[in-house]
């Protein structure tokens, strides 16, 4: 006896039947059409997300601007305690602990980017609250703008270093003309037509032979340079984020708001600890420059939940405007963090393990340290991610 299945039930029309199964239990649970819409937009649940803002939401106004205060004083207090301990006497730590601070703010830029920034941006431009015709035309925009603002952070670092370069080649350029009359007993005489001067490398010598002056006109880059372009694009990185993050506290829910307070605090701190260590290891020529750099970001996330409070009734952070801009902006911050930050990893961090841990006592020990506080910043800020 054959027991050959019946014609029937064919592999096509099981397919077919539970394809129609499966869009009935999803178009009656998980696409709720209003039937005031007639089908349109403004009505959608996707997959259990609502697109449009809940009406009869909880809102308190004094709580929300209280909420300004709080994470202005806590963002102020990460970005200067790593400033005034460089500049106050009676706060110097030693040069093992910044370092070992600064190797935090690694891991925290790192985390950020990855987590706080990358993340939100792939679920805002991924929403199914999007038009359609956003999603049929590009499936990967948020690696794409990150891609090319790490592109072009990299651009910008090479042509202000090569303006920097230049600039100062000119003033050692003018330093060598002025030396070339000089002429020392004993010594050499350089005419500006000289091998040495093509060279841009000029010399006067003693009656012994020694070098009275050795001036060099090639590449003469303060690190200062290179720090404080580092320090410009980190500010500019987590100020824009920390707008956006301040925005969408703004116009939360009040039970929303206690949960994401005390996340928001702890990631300004630590932000802001990042960006401090920065702007000191930068050595700006003002003290009212860090000041300045410090007061921006300290006044970003405050300044994104004052215009949250004052939008809250009207903005809805489901809208296809608010997740476009929000989530390309978020990035375009993150492709600038991902350059910071892994540059930071590649060039200072060995720079100062070189220079702190080689040939010291419990040297293995104190290499241990930084990567310890590299991993624990990135920890600290993995956890937050969790709440905001």
């Amino acid at each position: 006896m054959s027991l050959t299945p019946p014609t029937f039930l064919t592999v096509e029309l099981c397919q077919t039947a539970f394809n129609n199964l499966f869009s009935l239990y999803y178009s009656s649970d998980d696409h709720d059409h209003s039937e005031e819409d007639g089908g349109g937009h403004e009505g959608h649940v996707h997959a259990g997300v609502t697109c449009e803002d809940d009406p009869d939401k909880q809102y308190s106004k004094p709580i929300h601007i209280a909420a300004v205060f709080i994470i202005l004083g806590v963002s102020l207090l990460g970005t200067i305690i790593p400033i005034l301990a460089t500049h106050i006497k009676q706060l110097r730590i030693p040069r093992y602990a910044i370092i070992v601070g600064k190797s935090i703010g690694i891991g925290v830029v790192l985390s950020c980017a990855f987590i706080h920034m990358l993340l939100p941006a792939v679920i805002s431009l991924t929403s199914e609250c999007l038009p359609e015709s956003w999603h049929e035309g590009y499936e990967a925009y948020p690696y794409l703008f990150a891609l090319l603002a790490g592109i072009a952070m990299q651009f910008i670092d090479f042509v202000v270093l090569q303006y920097l370069t230049l600039k100062e080649s000119k003033k050692h350029s003018n330093d060598n003309i002025s030396l070339h009359d000089v002429h020392t007993p004993g010594g050499d005489v350089h005419t500006p037509c000289g091998d040495e001067t093509s060279k841009s490398h000029s010399h006067s010598h003693g009656p012994s032979g020694a070098h009275g002056s050795h001036v060099h006109g090639g590449l003469l880059m303060d690190p200062a340079a290179l720090k404080t372009i580092e320090a410009y694009l980190l500010e500019f990185g987590i100020t824009v984020h920390s707008v956006f993050i301040g925005l969408a506290v703004g116009v939360v829910d009040d039970s929303t708001l206690k949960a994401l307070l005390v996340a928001l605090a702890f990631h300004q701190f630590f932000e802001g600890v990042a960006l401090g260590s920065r702007i000191s290891d930068a050595k700006l020529t003002s003290h009212w420059h860090e000041a300045l750099l410090a007061s921006i970001f300290a006044v970003s996330a405050p300044i994104g939940i004052a215009i949250g409070v004052g939008v809250a009734s009207s903005l809805n952070v489901n809208g296809p405007t608010y997740l476009i801009v929000q989530g390309v902006f978020d990035s375009v911050c993150a492709g600038i963090l991902l350059y910071i930050g892994f540059s930071l990893m590649i060039k200072d961090f060995p720079e100062d393990m070189e220079e702190l841990c080689k040939g010291k006592k419990y040297e293995y020990f104190l290499r241990a340290g930084l990567f310890i506080g590299l991993w624990v910043g990135a920890a600290m800020m993995a956890f937050i991610g969790k709440y905001l």
